[in-house]
């Protein structure tokens, strides 16, 4: 293979970048810098648990998702009745008794 005459001395000297791509350069180290710092805050921020006696969850409702979050004499009363005829579809009173027992609450049977 003939290469072009200058092509070792071309290959040998140090290549300056341009402005352009040290600016397209910047662009992606700060939108990679962005992406961690949005990662890292989503991963440190805890939602809502079932702990202490309240109870959390999200259950499927109708038109759409229903939160339940209750603590106290409510969630004593909703965990007693969750499995009760007509009180829940069977889907979310599973999901609800599993809360009910991360949070320390009798289920009824």
């Amino acid at each position: 293979m003939v290469l072009p005459p200058g092509h070792a001395q071309a290959i040998r000297s140090r290549h300056v970048l341009s402005q352009r791509e040290k600016w397209m350069i910047g662009g992606v180290l700060t939108t990679v810098a962005a992406v961690v710092i949005a990662l890292v805050i989503s991963l440190s921020t805890a939602g809502k648990s079932s702990a202490n006696g309240c109870i959390y969850a999200t259950i499927p409702g109708v038109v759409g998702a229903v939160q339940v979050n209750e603590c106290g004499a409510s969630a004593r009363s909703t965990c007693a009745s969750v499995n009760s005829r007509g009180a829940y579809a069977p889907g979310a009173a599973r999901t609800i008794a599993a809360e009910c027992r991360k949070a320390g609450l009798p289920v009824n049977r």
